[in-house]
């Protein structure tokens, strides 16, 4: 499934970031290997403020692609003042137009597999 393979995700993060000029969270693409399919690009994003582990990832739903973001749970909370929640509301933003991203170009290799 060409979606799910490293290299085209790292090339698609690599547009998506050069489309956005200065992304400002910390965007990479890590591999993933799975025994029951292929290596997948696993996107990981570093929030400015929030120490949350955050990535993007593509799910099969009713058997089709879907990519989701998923936070990964905090043991403590987050105290936050106004500068840094507008930058945590910005760095959320840039997340899910990369998710959205993500899905429109896996819809059109899907589309063409």
């Amino acid at each position: 499934m060409p979606y799910r393979d490293h290299a085209t995700v790292q090339s698609w993060v690599t547009d998506f970031i050069e489309l956005h000029g200065s992304v400002a969270p910390d965007v990479s693409v890590l591999e993933q290997y799975y025994t029951e399919g292929p290596d997948t690009g696993l996107v990981v994003i570093g929030l400015r403020t929030a120490s949350t582990g955050t990535f993007v990832q593509p799910l099969e739903r009713d058997g089709k692609p879907v990519w989701t973001v998923h936070f990964e749970p905090r043991e403590e909370g987050l105290d936050l003042g106004a500068g840094a929640v507008a930058q945590l509301a910005a760095d959320l933003q840039l997340l899910s137009e990369l998710c959205s991203y993500l899905q429109e170009r896996t819809d059109a290799a899907v589309a063409v597999a």
